[in-house]
């Protein structure tokens, strides 16, 4: 008995120690920044299996084989062999930077063994890309933070700090200086249906969701686009069809997984003299399904102010589709200079000295970690609606258990006290005002209590009025969300004249957006100008600064009403009646025939039943608790206006039929840059005053703003048409002629073209005009991007005009500007 129980203890033994397994795991780590690593290369004692850290710098390992030792290989750092110990979990590995470099050239004996791997990865492109999936479904918590980098601090005289303070650098020791987090559902059917509802958000110092619409435009989910969109700049995939061509590819690293699989390590680069928005960084293709398993990329080329890093990784779900499962992206700001504010934790109150300065760098670091994929989410096209982000109204007031379910790891102490100081200083140094502020330079309008002022009308200038002063106010959501009321004044101290109006609005539907709006002004309007239903002037519009040049108006007093709705998901339709009385501020008189008199007029009523139509296919919105906002389509967008005019009814004077129709597109071509388009017709077919006709769209000035889709060479109401047509065409080669490493100019080239005819000229005195049915014809290049700002960017451009109605003295055939650029994408509030 005795020999059986030591046989069976001996047997227990053995097979323990069979199956015995190692395990080791730990964080990777930059040894200067100490910012964890992604994507390190590991290698398993002198073997070739191993893997790869995570997103975050992490990495396990279990083993049948006692590991002794991790091999690091990792492009632009130090290889590193690593002995184990006796630690085995929570080690802290640190790499050292190399000043090694890509090579300018490598000269291969055949072909470039990175080129098959690319090449292969390239054909199974659509295979591997979740967005062509029939459908999927998951969900995603992002967490973002900004901070600052302590090296980048200096003391001018610390001895002006007190000790009742916190200066600037004790105070990032212990905190963040923001901190945001989201949970959000994102549901997609192919080609185009996408939809992410925000069920959580935590932000601190604030409780509405207002930085949502940021998280959308850092970078493309998926890294299999001909196209990848970083920051809202677009940049060649090196994973494209031709990319071998322009790209410069190095086979840095081969990896053996433990399902027999490789992974091959490439570094990537825009090839040397060559020109294109392009990438630089290092990716991971895996041979099964030759799929990317794990992408860095960055912009090839940077400013030295601001530069942006994104991380993707990816894993094979239900072992057939390689899906994305963490996403980093990493903004710095460089060449910051702030003066020190002293925060005192007590009281929260900040007091302002002059004794630290940073000049070195804003770091913002966002991390999406993506779970519950489903590859077959059984979804149907009603399941879908226009709203690309959709914030649910709870979103805010999630508890702390909430939470713990989606967080990977808990939060530091570092993160908690960032929330809680913030969030306790929130109040007295009035962070949500100042925070939707931010979000009224988007949306036009700032809040005011029960009130929404309108920026567009504290100041305005054209050359018919010059400055004008005003203000413009409208009850918000926070009075009703049913109705409005509302009204503007303005004086223009030029016309010495007051303009008002006041309107209210009506929300029947929310869904539907159907919408009774009711309006009185007496206000000014140009002259035979343009205006569809939808249109808002916006200041940061620059298609808008042809307005500052306008100088001929009319005196106008207008009573309408309108109904508006949504239909078909991408329409929208507007239905209204309009009388208007308009005054001529000029020598003008429209003539009348009455039997053998002919009775000359300088004002004219009109009554018009108006129908408009916007077609925007694909159009995306952003939706949180007070806004809704629009960031437009890639496909064309298309408006049609109908307007009927009716002799007898309220005191109309005419009957007419007016058609006016526009589309607007742009696209990006790879390797070439960004065509705009845009063309415009309208159509009048009877004899109406010169008021309600088309002045061609001119925007000259010797020397001014660059207005596009107008001409800029054309003077203000040269041209008089009762129908007309005019193409705007402009490219943008951006940075693709002239690459540097400050001095980055921008070229753009554009071509303008109208056609116009007045059947009826026999009314029309006392003014000046000329028709344009021979063609008018105008180019120019500009040069953007001279002078670069961050937000905005300045440059030159020039424009000559040609053909038919060229002028004899070549110089007034010139047109000289200036052009503006934003630095960022110009959503449109609704």
């Amino acid at each position: 008995m005795r020999y059986l129980f030591l046989s069976v203890l001996l047997l227990v033994f053995s097979l323990a120690s069979y199956s015995q397994v190692y395990k080791v795991s730990g964080k990777i780590i930059d040894t200067d920044s100490r910012d964890p690593l992604s994507f390190v290369n590991i290698l398993i004692n002198d073997g070739h299996r191993g893997g790869t850290t995570d997103i975050d710098g992490k990495f396990s390992f279990r083993s049948a084989e006692e590991i002794k030792l991790l091999k690091l290989s990792y492009v632009g750092y130090e290889t590193l062999l690593y002995p184990v110990m006796n630690q085995t979990e929570k080690i802290v590995i640190k790499l050292k930077k190399t000043e090694i470099q890509l090579p300018e050239y490598i000269v291969f004996p055949t072909e470039n063994p990175a080129h098959r791997i690319i090449k292969n990865a390239v054909a199974n492109r659509d295979k591997n890309d979740p967005e062509k999936l029939p459908a999927f479904s998951y969900t995603s918590y992002d967490k973002m933070i900004f901070t600052m980098k302590l090296d980048s601090l200096h003391a001018a005289d610390t001895l002006k700090i007190d000790n009742a303070d916190m200066n600037l650098r004790e105070y990032l020791n212990k905190h963040h200086i923001f901190i945001m987090e989201t949970i959000s559902e994102r549901k997609f059917m192919y080609p185009d249906k996408n939809n992410e509802k925000v069920i959580a958000t935590k932000i601190a110092g604030f409780k509405d969701p207002i930085f949502i619409f940021l998280l959308s435009q850092m970078q493309s989910s998926s890294f299999y686009s001909e196209i990848i969109t970083i920051a809202v700049n677009n940049y060649v995939n090196p994973i494209s069809k031709g990319s071998t061509k322009k790209y410069f590819f190095l086979l840095q690293d081969t990896l053996y997984t433990g399902t027999n699989d490789t992974v091959f390590i490439i570094s990537f680069r825009p090839q040397k003299n060559t020109n294109f928005d392009g990438l630089k960084g290092v990716i991971s293709i895996n041979t099964h399904n030759w799929a990317i398993q794990n992408v860095i990329a960055e912009p090839a080329i940077s400013d030295g102010v601001f530069s942006l890093k994104i991380e993707q990784m990816y894993d094979l779900i239900d072992g057939t589709q390689w899906f994305p499962i963490q996403l980093n992206t990493k903004v710095v700001l460089k060449s910051l200079v702030f003066s020190d504010s002293s925060l005192n934790l007590n009281t929260g109150k900040i007091k302002d000295t002059t004794n630290v300065k940073a000049n070195n760098m804003l770091i913002g670091t966002g991390k999406s970690y993506i779970r519950d994929i489903n590859l077959n989410p059984g979804l149907r096209k009603r399941d879908f609606t226009n709203f690309t982000v959709d914030v649910d109204p709870d979103a805010s007031h999630r508890k702390s258990e909430y939470w713990l379910d989606y967080r990977l790891d808990s939060l530091t102490q570092k993160e908690i006290d960032t929330y809680r100081f913030i969030d306790s200083i929130s109040k007295e140094a009035h962070l949500e005002r100042k925070a939707k502020t931010f979000e009224s330079l988007l949306t036009g309008k700032i809040p005011w209590g029960y009130f929404d002022m309108d920026m567009n009308r504290f100041i305005k200038y054209n050359a018919y009025e010059g400055i004008a002063l005003g203000v413009g106010l409208n009850t918000n959501e926070r009075l009703s969300q049913i109705f409005s009321i509302g009204g503007f004044a303005r004086y223009g101290f030029k016309d010495k004249t007051l303009k008002y109006g006041g309107d209210l609005s009506l929300m029947i539907l929310y869904n539907s957006e159907l919408q009774l709006d009711i309006a009185y002004m007496d206000d000014v309007t140009e002259t035979s100008g343009v205006t569809f239903f939808d249109e808002n002037p916006r200041l940061l519009k620059p298609e808008y600064f042809r307005n500052l040049l306008i100088k001929r108006m009319d005196k106008t007093r207008v009573y309408s009403s309108s109904i508006g709705f949504r239909t078909l998901k991408y329409i929208k339709m507007n239905i209204g009646l309009i009388k208007s009385h308009k005054q001529v501020t000029n020598d003008y008189r429209y003539a009348v025939s009455d039997q053998d008199l002919r009775i000359y007029h300088d004002s004219f009523d009109f009554t018009e039943v108006r129908i408009g139509l916007k077609y925007a296919y694909g159009e995306k919105f952003i939706k949180n608790m007070r806004k809704k906002i629009s960031f437009g389509s890639d496909y064309p967008i298309l408006w049609f206006q109908y307007s009927r005019g009716i002799k007898g009814f309220l005191d109309g004077d005419f009957n007419f039929n007016r058609y006016d129709f526009k589309i607007i597109k742009s696209f990006y071509s790879k390797y070439l840059g960004e065509t705009s388009l845009k063309l415009a017709a309208g159509y009048v077919d009877t004899d109406i005053p010169y008021t309600n006709l088309y002045n061609g769209n001119g925007s000259y000035r010797a020397f001014t703003l660059f207005a596009p889709n107008s001409f800029a060479t054309m003077r203000m109401n040269e041209f008089l048409s009762n129908k007309y047509i005019a193409l705007y065409f402009t490219h943008d080669f951006g940075k693709l002629l002239c690459h540097g490493e400050r001095f980055q100019p921008e070229f753009a080239f554009a071509t303008n073209i109208g056609f116009g005819w007045l059947d009826f000229n026999d009314s029309h005195y006392n003014i000046e005009y000329k028709t344009m049915e021979k063609g008018y014809y105008e180019s120019g290049i500009l040069v953007n991007n001279l002078l670069n700002l961050q937000l905005y960017s300045l440059g030159l451009g020039i424009f000559y005009r040609y053909g038919p109605y060229t002028f004899p003295y070549a110089l007034d055939n010139l047109g000289g500007k200036i052009t503006l650029k934003f630095g960022f994408k110009t959503p449109e509030p609704q």
